[in-house]
């Protein structure tokens, strides 16, 4: 739904306003009282109307820490050390590879198709530019069947070139491997622990990797790619699920925009019974993935993303995804000011398997 600024200025100071009262450390801490956000109200919500095609294009590919260095590869792999920038991806064919590509325009942002292949001139919210990559057709090189290249100026980071290679001749020791939705992978990725500092506010300390227990949605069979998760426990623990201002701190450790839109576009496809089936599975099993009712707990199924914007001069925002009810969709809540808390959820998409 659509909200004007006047009221989405207003929903901000109403959010704001328990700052007001704070008159001590412990006043300044995430309350049960004031930390449970309700999945059914509108007020701190804003409809997304415009993308970043630079943001969004970053975000499909790979995540970097705030000096720019690479954190996390999302999708692809430098198949050359020496060239970390030059990433390559499976595909079957060309039309798979071709697929995959749109699939990297953001929302309302279209790639002009040219003799060969694609141009896409990445604009920003307000359709500023901000460069432009060019995908194109190849032939005739060691199974390369198309090649994303980025034009010079444009500011994608630590991304040079992506090569869609046939799957024939995709490196063995690289192999993608076969996940089935509905089975559970272990995979290695950060668990976040929260500390105070003596004003109130905190920080993350990460662990260390550790495997974690990632439940397959979508299998990466006949031509899909697989989409596997792991959520945050809904603890009897603030400090695993704190309010917003925490998670500054860990922007690069959250879910992208991108991957956050890949389980909605699940869940909305009538998959609501399926993840419900999933929450009571991981809860039987002792992990806490539903909402749960201890004194602590959030009691909701919203995800903090690691995406951060600017609706107002002086107003960031962070974006949160939302998993209650029949439809999932995207809120946002501001980064200071609120108390409201928030789990995380890890997201891995695998290309599709190939035998």
């Amino acid at each position: 739904m659509k909200k004007n600024w006047v009221y989405l200025l207003l929903s901000m100071v109403i959010a704001a306003m328990p700052l007001a009262s704070c008159n001590s450390d412990d006043d300044d801490m995430p309350k049960t009282e004031d930390g449970l956000h309700n999945s059914d109200s509108d007020k701190d919500r804003i409809e997304i109307t415009g993308y970043n095609a630079l943001e969004w294009l970053q975000g499909c590919l790979v995540v970097v820490d705030d000096d720019g260095e690479i954190f996390r590869r999302v999708y692809g792999k430098a198949l050359d050390e020496s060239q970390p920038t030059v990433i390559s991806v499976p595909v079957a064919d060309y039309a798979a590879a071709e697929t995959l590509f749109l699939d990297w325009v953001a929302p309302q942002k279209e790639a002009t198709k040219v003799d060969g292949g694609y141009d896409y001139y990445l604009t920003d919210e307000v359709d500023r530019p901000q460069g432009c990559v060019m995908f194109r057709a190849v032939e005739g090189e060691h199974g390369i069947v198309a090649r994303m290249t980025v034009a010079p100026g444009t500011d994608l980071k630590q991304i040079s070139e992506v090569n869609f290679v046939d799957t024939d001749f995709w490196p063995e020791n690289a192999a993608t491997p076969k996940y089935e939705a509905g089975k559970i992978y272990y995979m290695d990725d950060y668990v976040l622990k929260w500390r105070d500092t003596f004003i109130g506010y905190g920080f993350v300390t990460p662990t260390s990797k550790t495997s974690l227990p990632f439940y397959c949605l979508q299998g990466n069979t006949d031509g899909k790619e697989g989409l596997l998760i792991w959520l945050s426990p809904d603890a009897d623990d603030v400090l695993q699920h704190p309010r917003t201002y925490y998670y500054k701190y860990a922007l690069e450790y959250l879910a992208t925009l991108e991957e956050g839109e890949k389980v909605i576009e699940f869940y909305n496809n009538n998959n609501q019974a399926f993840w419900n089936n999933m929450l009571k599975e991981m809860d039987a099993l002792g992990y806490e993935w539903s909402a749960q009712d201890w004194p602590n707990a959030t009691g909701d199924s919203e995800f903090m993303i690691g995406y951060k914007t600017t609706p107002l001069v002086g107003i960031q925002v962070l974006h949160c995804l939302d998993l209650y009810g029949k439809k999932a969709k995207m809120d946002w809540t501001m980064l200071e000011g609120t108390y409201f808390q928030y789990r995380y959820i890890h997201i891995n998409t695998v290309p599709p398997y190939v035998e």
